[in-house]
Order: C-alpha cells, then structure tokens, then sequence
C-alpha cells in the first residue's frame, strides 16, 4: 500500500510537468472587495489542478492594485482558491479554455466574514511548507506527532531535517547549533535542552535559516560567519500562562535497577520566557553542554582526557570540532561506552522591557559519572618493526559543569547600542585507572614489556569572560563603528597521581623494572584581552569599505611540579626532570580590509588580513626561553547569488593562522603513561590552512521539496603531526609534536527532501563523499594516510491513515584506507546503521512505540564483523486529562555490544567495552499547563 501510494504522487507528479510543458499561456485576474469594490492587496492565490488538488500548480500574491499574473498555466481544468484574513476562503473551478467548467472571470470578488470566522478553514488552507525570504517554515500543525511529544519528535517529521536518536540535528545536510523559542536563545547555546523539553503541540511555526552574526547584522557586511539555527515560533494563545511535566521512572536492568524521573515548568507572559527543570537517570543519556566543553578545550587540550564518552559523543557534532580518527573510531565515539549515570538542571530567565532592553539569562550544571571496563588488543605494522600491545582495565569518571550566560543589549540613543555578554563556567572531574598491559612479538613467543597502571585525576577548570560590543551609527546611511572588548580569564587545577611497575626486556642490555609512584601538581591560569575595532564607509551605491584592527594580549603561568614518594612514603622528592615553572606572553596584532558589495540578489565580500603573533616564554626553573614570532597573509572572501527566491547559491574562502599551544611547545616530558613519553617542541610554527566552500540550496515552495549540495576542501599548508619513535626492542614510545606540509581534505555531500504525500509524509535522500591525507611519523619514515569515504543515507516518514507513523533511517560508510608506511591494515569495510520506529495508536488510548536499531561491520577480518540488532518497544496510555503510564523495554534480545576494530598511526586496534543492555522502565508522567483565555 505504501509503495503503490508512492509511486501514484509520483506518477502523477510527472503527468502534470509533462502537460504544463504544452499550451502554456499568461492569464491575468483581479481581485477586488465584494463590498467596496477597491483592490485587495497581498492575498495569496493558488491554482490546483482539478484532477489533483493537493500539490498547487501556482502560487501567487496580489500586488498592490490586486492584480494577480499566472504566467504558466497549461491548458486544462483547475481550482482557484483565495485566501485573505477577514474574507470568507473562496474556491472557485475554471476551465482553459471553457470546457467542463467556465472561464475564469476577469475580476473576482471576496466578501468579508467578520461574523463568523471558520478558524479550522483557514488553518486547513495554510500550506505546510513555505519560504520567507532565506527562512524556510514549516506549519507544525501539518506534522502529526504522538500524546506529549515533544518539540524533537516534532522535527523528525519535516523534509529536509534529521533528528539522530542523540539529538543531534541536520537542516539541509548542516549541523544546527543553535535552538531559538520565539527569537530567544533557551538555556544558552545547547540546542538539545530545547527540543528534548518543549512540547510539540505548543509550537505553530518551525523556521530554519542561517542566522548571521552580531556584527555582520549591524554593518550590513556579510563575514560568512553564519550559523545554522532553528526558531520556535509558539502559538499566539501559548504566549501567555504556564506548562510542563513531571516524570518519574524506575526499572530492572540484570542485577542492577534503572531509574529516569525529572521535572521541566515553563511560565511564558507575552516577551518574558521563564523556565526551568531538572532531570537524572542511569540509563546513558546525557546532559552533557558540548559547546562548552569546546570552549575549555581551546585553554586545554588536555581536558580530553578527562570526558565522559557521552560528552565526546557530543563533541563530535559540534561544527569547528574535528574528532581526529577512521570513521570505525568515530563510530565507536558515536555509541558511548560504559555505563553512565547523570543529573543536569537549570533555570532560563529571558525577558524584553520594550525595544530599547533584551535580557537573556542562564544557569545550567550537569554531572555525571561514568564506569567502564575494557580490553583492547592492538597490532604494530610499521615498516621495520612489528608488535602487540594488550591492555585491560577499568575507569571511572566523575564529572561536574556549572554555567552561566547573561547577555544584556541596551539601546543607549536613536544610533548607539550597548550588548554586553558575560560568560561563566566552573568545572570538576576526577579519574580513576586501573591497567595491566603486555607487548610481545607477532608470535606471542617474545615479551618485550608488561606491568600495570593504578592513577587517579582530580581537576578543577575556571572560566569567565564576556563580550562588550558597543555599535554606533552615523548620519550618514551605511557608515557605522564597531568596538568590541573580551576580556577573559582561565585557571587550572590539576592534581595527578601515577603509580606504575613495568619490565622492559631489551635483548641487549637485559631485562630492566620501571617502577614510577609520583604526585604531578598542574597549575595554569590565563589572563587576556581581545580587542576588535571595526570601521564601515559607504562607498559608492550598494558597496562600502571595512577597515578593522584586532589586537590580542594574554599572560599565563604554567606550572607543572613532578614529586616522587620518597622511602618515608610522602612526596617530597621533587624531580626537576620533569617539573618546570613557565610563564609566557602573547600578543597579536591583525590589520584587515575589506571590500562589500550588497544588491537585490547578488552580496559579496572581499578581504585581506595581515597577522603577526609573538609568543615569548620563560622557564624560570630550567632557565630556558622560547621566542615565536609569525608573520601571515590571510586573505579571505564570501559570495552569495540568489537566482531566485527559491535558488541560493554561496562561495566562500578563508585562511587562517593559529599558533602553537604552550603544551606542544614546551620542551618538557611527560611520562603520564609510561609506554607512551610526550615532549613538546619548542621550534613548531603556528598552522595555517585555507578552505574553500561552496554550497547550492534549491526549495520549492509549491511542492515542499528541497536539494541542497555543498562541496568543501581544506588544505593545511602547515599542520602539527605526532613523529612517533618507537624503541624496537622494548616497544617504548617517545611522541613529539612536528610541522607538516600537505595535509587536506576534500569533501561533498548532496541530499534532496521530497513530500511524498499531503499528509506530511516525506522521503529524504542523501550522499557524503570525504577524501583524507594525512601525513604522520614512525621512526623519522612519512607515513602517509589516505581515506576515502562514501556514506549514503535516507530517511523515509509515512504516515498510514492517521493511527500510524513509520519512520525507516539508514546510512552505509564504506571506507576504504591506504597506508604507505604500514603493511597488513585493513584497508576496505562497510559500516552500516539503520533504524525502523513506529507509533501506532491502538484501541483504549493505548500508544505503541516500536522501534529496531542495527549496528553492522562488514570485510573486517574473521571474527571482528558485527551485526548488532536493538530491539525497543514503548506503551503509553493516558490516564484522565493530566497523567500518563509508560512501559520501556530497550534491548529485547539483550545483544548490545561495543566490540570495535579501528586505525590509528601504524596500528589496528580491537576494543571491547561495556555497554548498557537489556532493560526495563515503567514511568509515571505528569502534564500541566495552563493558558487563559484572551479577554475579548
């Protein structure tokens, strides 16, 4: 039934553009007041075909003088229907020339309904897809969803967007990074906590654009900084009152017990948004905020070493975050390992005093703790050397987020402004390891190491900064100043202990132990300040000039304090090895000119920038410096071609400079792990890289279709690459960071979104090409690197009647690896994820949510392919007007695994981990809210 309603739209899709190409004709018509007999101006006019109405032939407003123009219309019979606020719909059949139905009159005439207004008529006539200007919208009301679903389930259903079973989501092939209710951020940057808590039925509008930014709004100069976001336009009659749900659940999972219980209350009053909530389970969904754990790993990289898998589940979709590693790894990144239980809340408070104040306020925390075991066997191919290396163990990780985000945007005069936006963010982790590890010959005959690892982590990060943004227009149009101050400010506890015994087996001195039982005392602490001046000057019509000037100081101390037990087993026998106190200074300076143009539907931007960037450091215990000076040309530019209000197409090119870390520079070991020695390098230069995108976007506004193609590359004429040294005869490894030339990635991706019926079901087809080259070191010999992957997917919505909804996903990645410098890797695999879900209404009120998940690997080697199949249900049944029972049964067939095979530099590793299995949970969920009635 499903394929044979398929393929009848599709069939007669393709009978209506075969007869529109024949007999085409102009036809003009004027639409006047019943009344009145004066014009109507901006009414919308669509045209069906009288064999088909549901998919309009033509759409088109009224002009100012209620003129309306078809200019192609085939012959044939139609339906003209007209819709207009305050005026009775009208549907009106036609024939061209006169045949079954009588011409259509020149004039036309609406007759007001102010009486009586049939509500449900008008919403019936809205069309579910439409675009205004760049933003495309979609009519929530024509999307059904199931009882008390919430604003995620509600995006699962529109062409074009896709909702990964994380959260995550895809509008036309990018990443959403941003969530708006009403044009208000909701609990700062994290686009989950508003999809994952707002309910469905209170949104009347979903808007997806591409919101420029702060700066490149008030200038009128298009930057390229763009972000793909999504606004939650809620109904008129939702605007004002309260709502929420309370939730509390408990289940079996083997021996242990599960449990998922919150609360989420939301007060809206017209522009004031209050909300809070609060929520724990331990069934491995996180709360985790990602952006701002990008935001403390650019202070420390070593912060990486400290998340939860679910917060590196997150990382790994935010834009601007490359998750380095063959798609196998990130795969296994993508299913968080472990069992992990969390509690994360907070409170939004946002609220407009007029137009001349914007207050926009949150708090968020999230904490989590995660416990893992793992086995993990790894194969060394290197061209003169070959080995194992075996390590099992445990790991448990506490970690604590508490943020903060104030922005306040004042209108200080008719042409001055004032945003000021402070940032805070406190956070805590603590680690505990345990490992016994071996490496040993190909044939296992020959030991060449083995001990064991016991070390604990205890960490405390501090951020605040905040943004001061002071905008000032000029008399004359278009020339406007920009003044933007960030100060910052970072600081660092880490306190480290490590304890190993390890044997190394040197066939020619012998068998030596390594026995390490140290404290390591990590303190680093940042203060900068980031200014950015910013002058526009019209220059003649539709273009003007930028100059801007940036200028970047930071002062930091690092100091890193390395105490061994001593034989009264406290730790005072500092080793000056291995300790060091560094400070160091930085200041960038970046000149920049550019040049825009901005007309009907064509905008452009072209730049230059000149960067210098001087870091010098002082190790005040070692007696060293380190003195890094750059210099860059960093040219960069921006197009945007509309070719119709349907039609956009961008081109856009940067280069960028980034300096060195003080941890890649500093010519300090760390034997953290004691297989795997780093050392910085004190003669690295800053990377540079330059990309270019160019990206195509088509939505046809009668149909609800969209096709969207983006093409990327990015070379990095100099990048930071680990040389790795291995010792061939105790399989030691010393990793010290190197400049490399060469690297790139080239990429293309292209899907494309179709209704397949009117009641909102829709199929979205997609494909992702990536090359990668990546250039490494084992021993001083260039390993080169080089993955192709191709990954096709679609998602499939069709809605049976009105008592079923079935969604089908799924995407095949076939990898294909080259390795100069290593031999005996697998070099091609498919990886492949698909997903069937449903919700069927059943008798009684009863819900029925079932759902199967696949996980599988093929052309592994024997052994390692896996075919992992989840098997999910859900009942739900609501019980009198605010409460609901809900039974969970997740992984049915208990087959959940994380058994993994991935590449990295000159290996091949197996992993096994531990994972969350069969479960179940029965809830109790309880929805209130409350919405007064408008007084008349």
């Amino acid at each position: 039934m499903v394929r044979f309603k398929f393929f009848t739209v599709l069939f007669l899709g393709l009978i209506s553009v075969w007869g529109i190409s024949y007999g085409q004709q102009i036809l003009k018509i004027e639409i006047v007041d019943g009344a009145t007999r004066k014009a109507i101006p901006g009414l919308t006019v669509e045209v069906y075909s009288a064999a088909d109405t549901v998919k309009a032939l033509n759409v088109v407003v009224a002009d100012q003088q209620g003129l309306v123009v078809f200019k192609q219309l085939p012959k044939g019979d139609f339906l003209l229907k007209a819709n207009h606020l305050g005026y009775k719909p009208l549907r009106l059949y036609f024939s061209l020339p006169a045949g079954k139905f009588g011409p259509l009159p020149a004039t036309i005439s609406l007759f007001n309904e102010s009486t009586q207004l049939k509500e449900v008529s008008i919403v019936q006539e809205v069309p579910p897809i439409r675009m205004k200007g760049d933003t495309i919208e979609y009519n929530a009301d024509k999307f059904k969803t199931k009882e008390n679903a919430v604003v995620e389930d509600l995006l699962r259903k529109l062409p074009g967007v896709n909702v990964e079973r994380d959260g995550s989501i895809k509008a036309q092939g990018e990443q959403v990074q941003r969530v708006l209710v009403d044009g208000k951020e909701f609990f700062g940057s994290d686009p989950s906590v508003a999809t994952k808590n707002l309910p469905a039925d209170m949104i009347d509008k979903v808007q997806v654009l591409d919101e420029k930014s702060d700066l490149s709004k008030f200038t009128g100069v298009a930057d390229g900084n763009q972000v793909k976001t999504i606004n939650l336009v809620t109904k008129k009659n939702r605007k004002r009152g309260y709502f929420g749900n309370a939730s509390a659940g408990g289940g079996t999972s083997g021996t242990s017990g599960t449990y998922e219980s919150g609360i989420n209350a939301n007060s809206f009053v017209e522009d004031m948004q209050f909300s809070t909530l609060l929520k724990g389970n331990n069934v491995n969904k996180s709360g985790f905020n990602a952006a701002e754990l990008i935001r403390l790993i650019s202070q420390d990289k070593n912060l990486l070493n400290n998340l939860p898998p679910s917060a590196l589940s997150e990382l790994m979709r935010m834009k601007g975050i490359s998750m380095q590693g063959s798609p196998d790894a990130l795969a296994e990144i993508a299913r968080p390992v472990g069992l992990t239980n969390t509690k994360f809340g907070g409170v939004n408070f946002n609220n407009d005093w007029g137009k001349d104040v914007q207050f926009r306020s949150s708090y968020f925390f999230n904490t989590n703790l995660t416990n893992n075991n793992f086995d993990y066997a790894r194969q060394y191919l290197l061209q003169n050397n070959a080995y194992n290396y075996d390590q099992t163990g445990s790991v448990s990780n506490r970690n604590t987020n508490h943020r903060i985000d104030l922005s306040g945007d004042v209108k200080l005069g008719a042409t001055t402004s004032l945003k000021i936006t402070p940032h805070m963010n406190f956070s805590n982790s603590k680690s505990d390891n345990s490992r016994n590890f071996r490496s040993t010959s190909p044939d296992g005959m020959k030991l060449l190491n083995e001990g064991t690892q016991k070390s604990s982590n205890e960490s405390h990060y501090n951020l605040l900064n905040s943004g001061i943004l002071l905008r000032q227009r000029f008399t004359k149009n278009g020339r406007t100043l920009a003044v933007n101050l960030d100060p910052e400010f970072y600081q660092n506890e880490n306190l480290f202990y490590n304890q190993s015994n390890s044997t190394y087996n040197d066939s020619s001195s012998g068998s030596r132990i390594e026995r390490i039982d140290q404290r390591v005392a990590n303190h680093s602490s940042v203060s900068g300040l980031k200014t950015n001046l910013l002058f526009t000057e019209p220059l003649f019509k539709n273009n003007s000039l930028q100059i801007g000037n940036q200028l970047y100081y930071s002062h930091g101390n690092y100091d890193r304090l390395v105490n061994n037990k001593d034989e009264a087993g406290h730790y005072d026998n500092q080793d000056v090895d291995l300790s060091d106190i560094f400070t160091s200074r930085r200041l960038q300076y970046t000149a920049k000119l550019s040049l825009a143009g901005n007309y009907k539907r064509f905008l452009y931007t072209l730049g230059v920038g000149w960067q210098q960037n001087n870091i010098r450091g002082n190790s005040s215990m070692k007696g060293y410096q380190i003195n890094g000076h750059y210099y860059d040309l960093l040219p960069d530019a921006y197009m945007e071609l509309k070719t119709s209000k349907t039609d956009k197409l961008i081109v856009k090119y940067n280069s960028t400079a980034t300096a060195p870390t003080i941890s890649n520079l500093q010519p300090l070991t760390d034997n953290s792990d004691p297989l795997y020695t780093r050392k910085g390098n004190s003669h690295l230069k800053q990377n540079k890289s330059q990309q270019l995108l160019i990206s195509f976007n088509h939505f046809n506004i009668t149909k609800g279709d969209n096709l969207y193609g983006r093409f990327s590359f990015v070379r990095l004429d100099r990048d930071i690459a680990d040389s790795v040294t291995t010792d061939l005869n105790s399989g030691k490894q010393l990793i010290i960071p190197v400049n490399v030339k060469g690297n790139y990635q080239a990429s293309f991706a292209a899907g494309k979104s179709i209704r397949v019926d009117a009641n909102g079901s829709s199929l979205s087809v997609g494909v992702n090409l990536t090359y990668t080259r990546n250039t490494l070191f084992n021993n001083g010999l260039a390993n080169e690197n080089k993955i192709f992957s191709l990954i096709p997917d679609f998602n499939f919505n069709y809605y049976l009647g009105s008592d079923i909804c079935l969604t089908a996903k799924g995407s095949a990645a076939w990898n294909v690896r080259h390795f100069t410098g290593t031999s005996g890797l697998s070099e091609k695999n498919w990886f492949l994820m698909y997903s069937l879900e449903g919700t069927i209404l059943l008798p009684y009120k009863f819900t029925l949510e079932p759902a199967l998940d696949a996980f599988s690997t093929l052309g592994m080697a024997s052994g390692f392919n896996n075919n992992i199949i989840l098997l999910n249900a859900a009942v739900n049944r609501p019980i009198g007007k605010h409460f609901s029972l809900q039974a969970e049964a997740k992984d049915l067939l208990n087959k959940n695994q994380s058994i993994n095979r991935i590449t990295g530099n000159g290996y091949i590793e197996d992993r096994r981990n531990n994972m969350l299995g069969k479960y179940y949970l029965f809830s109790l969920i309880y929805k209130f809210r409350h919405f007064p009635k408008a007084k008349a």
